[in-house]
């Protein structure tokens, strides 16, 4: 009987018990404080997103004006940052009230296709169509009350929330201004702290997450206008109301990926199974299915595809767990958040893997080469 030798086993890692533990328990931790100071640090990290997506603007305008009037840089983006808030919310605004204004059409709908008692429902010639229809009549009730109640409530904290909006705006709104103000002397420091290659490191990172925030939000916002004219053109065909809700819930949804679609599809498609026939709900619906289809399939990855370097499960992953740690608010920062720790982690060497593991590059010569375009 011949012996077998050792079986082979993984070289070059040791296990430590103890440093597994304590890196769990700090990870643990970590969450546990974003979660428990979600009030400030969401505020925190949408001012430094936005600060970084700015900051190229804020130096040519502050190249371009004259020595005396330089301070004006600042007063010039933040302009711009107020302005485009103003659409969006405006347009959330208008939305939300359009909604409101056809819920009462929405609920004569649900009334009419829902039986509400078992008169409506009984047929004498089945054992137990009273019940069943009593049944299906009290369910049918509290399907379409629950519909309109969840839609209406909503619709009015999309109008209501003026308040907190506009708080957790300043607090946005200054921060950023007040990062914009001192980024001259965060360089300054990170020179005086750090030696001059690592230094140099750290600038290239911050220039880099800037250009690829940049044109991810380009192309999205891009893909998003796109994508709303295709569904409200494909919607008015139909003769569909509620156009510019359609059209403003498409384009804000494209920012959360995967599910943000899906869930833009499906709203109107619904709306219409309601308001029309369940036939014109289906060619609605497939007709949003081709859109979708194309724009995901084609457009999307031709002109997002060279940017946007994350694995597609690792994009499903952060959108589940940011969703749940900050809610609607993590949602939108899944993707920018995972997209900044690719680059980082892809500057710093023994993080290097972490940034392989999150791409859709198959080894860390591709990864290399698609971080250097």
């Amino acid at each position: 009987m011949t012996r077998q030798g050792p079986e082979p086993v993984l070289t070059g890692v040791k296990a430590k018990p103890l440093t597994w533990l304590v890196g769990l328990i700090y990870l643990v931790l970590s969450f546990w404080v974003l979660s428990a100071m979600a009030v400030v640090v969401i505020p925190v990290v949408f001012a430094v997103l936005i600060t970084l997506l700015v900051a190229p603007l804020d130096e040519w305008v502050h190249r371009s004006l004259p020595r005396g009037f330089a301070w004006m840089a600042h007063l010039v983006v933040m302009l711009l940052i107020v302005a485009v808030v103003i659409m969006v919310f405006g347009a959330l605004y208008f939305a939300g009230q359009q909604t409101l204004q056809a819920m009462p059409s929405i609920t004569d709908e649900l009334n009419e296709l829902v039986p509400q008692s078992s008169a409506q429902t009984q047929d004498q010639t089945l054992p137990f169509a009273g019940e069943i229809g009593a049944i299906w009549g009290k369910a049918g009730s509290n399907f379409g009350d629950w519909v309109v109640q969840r839609a209406t409530n909503f619709a009015s904290s999309a109008v209501t929330m003026t308040g907190a909006f506009v708080t957790a705006f300043l607090i946005v709104f200054f921060l950023v201004l007040l990062m914009l103000i001192e980024m001259p002397r965060w360089r300054s420091k990170t020179g005086d702290l750090l030696s001059a290659e690592n230094a140099q490191i750290c600038h290239d990172t911050i220039r880099s997450i800037s250009g690829r925030l940049r044109k991810f939000l380009y192309v999205r916002t891009l893909i998003g206008v796109l994508q709303a004219a295709l569904y409200t053109g494909w919607l008015a065909l139909f003769g569909l109301d509620l156009l510019v809700v359609w059209a403003v819930l498409t384009f804000i949804l494209t920012y959360i990926p995967n599910i943000g679609s899906i869930i833009s599809g499906l709203l109107p498609v619904l709306y219409a199974f309601l308001v029309l026939d369940p036939l014109t709900a289906f060619w609605i619906g497939a007709g949003i299915f081709a859109i979708e289809q194309i724009v995901g399939n084609f457009i999307d990855p031709r002109f997002l595809g060279r940017q946007f370097m994350l694995s597609p499960v690792i994009i499903l992953v952060a959108l589940m767990f940011w969703g749940w740690l900050w809610g609607v608010a993590g949602a939108f920062l899944s993707t920018p958040l995972v997209l900044c720790l690719l680059v980082v982690s892809h500057s710093i060497e023994p993080l290097r893997p972490v940034a392989l593991f999150l791409s859709n590059q198959s080894n860390m010569d591709h990864l290399d080469r698609a971080l250097s375009n």
